[in-house]
């Protein structure tokens, strides 16, 4: 990328003086080519371009240390996050999956009550809705 840069650079230094020889010398038409030139950089993610780097570097060379240690405990926070999420997410699912086997049990000895006290299709209903009910919770897909 540098090389492709600096044959750009030297390509365009020769047009500026080829368009205004008053220059009379490369490096005024160097020095004006650097002037007007503006580069525009578009990227994503954690670390700088090589070429920025290189420039906080020579502000400040700790500086670098600082980014990268920056990405490594921004990284590690992310994992810690991650891991909570999950945690909670299994203890909710795993809550809610015992609160609705005890629903079942529920549903299934008050349908046995009925049936017992003499009414076999009120039984028999209540415990064919409840128990379908928390079944199609569970195989219905997320």
């Amino acid at each position: 990328m540098a090389k492709n840069k600096s044959n750009n650079s030297e390509q365009l230094t020769k047009q500026v003086l080829q368009a205004y020889p008053e220059l009379k010398s490369p490096s005024k038409a160097r020095n004006l080519v650097r002037m007007v030139s503006q580069q525009i950089s578009i990227k994503s993610g954690p670390y700088p371009s090589p070429e920025d780097y290189e420039h906080y570097h020579d502000i400040d060379p700790s500086l670098t240390d600082l980014m990268k240690q920056m990405v490594v405990d921004e990284q590690k926070h992310q994992h810690r996050m991650d891991e909570r999420f999950m945690d909670k997410d299994f203890k909710l699912r795993k809550s809610g999956q015992w609160f609705a086997f005890f629903v079942f049990l529920a549903v299934v000895a008050l349908g046995a009550y009925s049936v017992h006290m003499g009414f076999e299709w009120g039984g028999a209903i209540i415990t064919a809705f409840g128990v379908t009910g928390i079944v199609t919770q569970f195989l219905r897909r997320r």
